[in-house]
């Protein structure tokens, strides 16, 4: 009798019992189980292209800003030169009175 209890109480002994204390998921539950985790993804994916689309939007706008402010910037001193040579405003003339030549 000693011998049988030995056995019973090995590690193989220990893991058929185990198993047969594992419940299997029925099938429907199974595909339930994916059909959330599909949906999931398809959520986070779905987020993951509007954010995206938002961040190159965002990229779009600020090139164009800069795009804008770089033609000001280049524009403007050649501008205020032209302006400047030809005295047709009151305060262009009251620089150039200032102004050495």
């Amino acid at each position: 009798m000693s011998l049988l209890d030995g056995l019973a109480s090995s590690p193989r002994a220990q893991l058929q019992s185990s198993k047969a204390r594992m419940k299997k998921l029925p099938k429907k539950s199974q595909n339930e189980k994916y059909r959330l985790k599909y949906l999931r993804l398809r959520k986070a994916a779905k987020a993951t292209v509007f954010e995206n689309a938002a961040i190159c939007d965002e990229i779009a706008r600020l090139e164009e800003k800069f795009l804008k402010a770089k033609e000001e910037r280049r524009s403007s001193p050649t501008d205020l030169a032209f302006m400047m040579r030809v005295p047709s405003t009151p305060w262009a003339t009251a620089v150039l009175e200032y102004m050495p030549a």
